[in-house]
């Protein structure tokens, strides 16, 4: 099954609250509507995060199964008569964008939470335009905030091909 954020689960990560525990915030950051459970939970086991965990987040309200028009949100409005091909192009730079959100999202989670400490790593991870970039500036937010914390960011990118 395929999952996509909800308001209030974006809320939730926004606001750091308490309901959302920090081993959902990893994998509630993966839920796209591109990846399947599958990929979820095999990115995250090593955070401990289990099926009973994604259950529980579909329970409160954090993340929710796609609707089939999401799935299907690529441009398939062909006639029977004339079937188009989506150019494997489009779709790699679609998936880059999308990964390249939520790894942008994780590491400003990250350096959000050093406060003034990491005001300019912040400001250097909202000036990065590509996951190669954030890659790049991996070894100073592990150097900031320590490589646990870092550990979901570097373990995105690497998963994420960067």
């Amino acid at each position: 099954m395929i999952y996509v954020k909800t308001a209030a689960g974006r809320l939730a990560l926004k606001e750091r609250s308490e309901t959302m525990p920090r081993k959902y915030h990893f994998p509630f950051l993966m839920c796209d509507g591109i990846r399947d459970a599958a990929d979820i939970l095999a990115a995250s086991a090593q955070h401990g995060f289990t099926s009973i965990d994604l259950y529980q987040m579909v329970q409160l309200g954090f993340i929710e199964p796609a609707s089939v028009e999401h799935v299907a949100a690529a441009p398939l409005q062909q006639s029977q008569d004339a079937p188009a091909a989506i150019a494997p192009e489009n779709v790699s730079t679609t998936l880059n964008a999308a990964l390249f959100i939520q790894a942008e999202h994780l590491a400003t989670s990250i350096t959000a939470k050093l406060g003034l400490r990491g005001f300019r790593l912040n400001m250097a991870v909202e000036r990065t335009n590509n996951l190669a970039d954030l890659k790049a500036l991996l070894p100073q937010i592990e150097e900031a905030a320590g490589s646990l914390a870092a550990k979901p960011l570097a373990d995105f990118l690497k998963i994420a091909g960067a």
